[in-house]
């Protein structure tokens, strides 16, 4: 058991607020990775600790991403690129959060985990399912090459 214990390497994940992205890409520009999740969300659950977490995958995210966790259902203003998103319900105790929605729709669909990766005003991928640690890390790699 300990050895098993052992071998399951797991790295403190840095994780920034949607509002301080402006002023974070006025200090230092880096590519922005959007995980966009629920708090219903098995899978988005299994992919935060198991894939974001992992110590490769995160140590690659605090040193060359900003890494934003987004709750599809969070219910907190944020200002990002000059815009106001907020959340809008649509029943007691139900709604979505604009940002996370435009974020995640892709073919007219949203479906959780999301993760999204833009670098300046640009969305280079998008990805509406669990994503293995190597699928990750083969994407943000090639993200850094661009």
């Amino acid at each position: 058991m300990v050895l098993f214990l052992a071998s399951q390497s797991f790295a403190q994940l840095n994780t920034y607020s949607a509002n301080d992205l402006d002023s974070l890409q006025y200090t230092e520009k880096r590519p922005v990775v959007f995980f966009i999740n629920t708090d219903w969300c098995s899978i988005c659950l299994a992919m935060e600790n198991k894939v974001l977490k992992s110590q490769d995958i995160s140590e690659l995210l605090n040193e060359k991403y900003y890494l934003v966790l987004l709750n599809a259902e969070g219910t907190d203003d944020i200002v990002f690129k000059g815009k106001r998103y907020v959340y809008e319900a649509s029943g007691v105790n139900e709604g979505k959060h604009q940002l996370a929605m435009q974020l995640a729709k892709k073919d007219g669909t949203v479906a959780f985990p999301s993760t999204v990766i833009m670098v300046g005003n640009s969305v280079v991928y998008k990805n509406n399912s669990f994503i293995t640690r190597e699928e990750l890390k083969t994407v943000l790699d090639e993200v850094l090459l661009l």
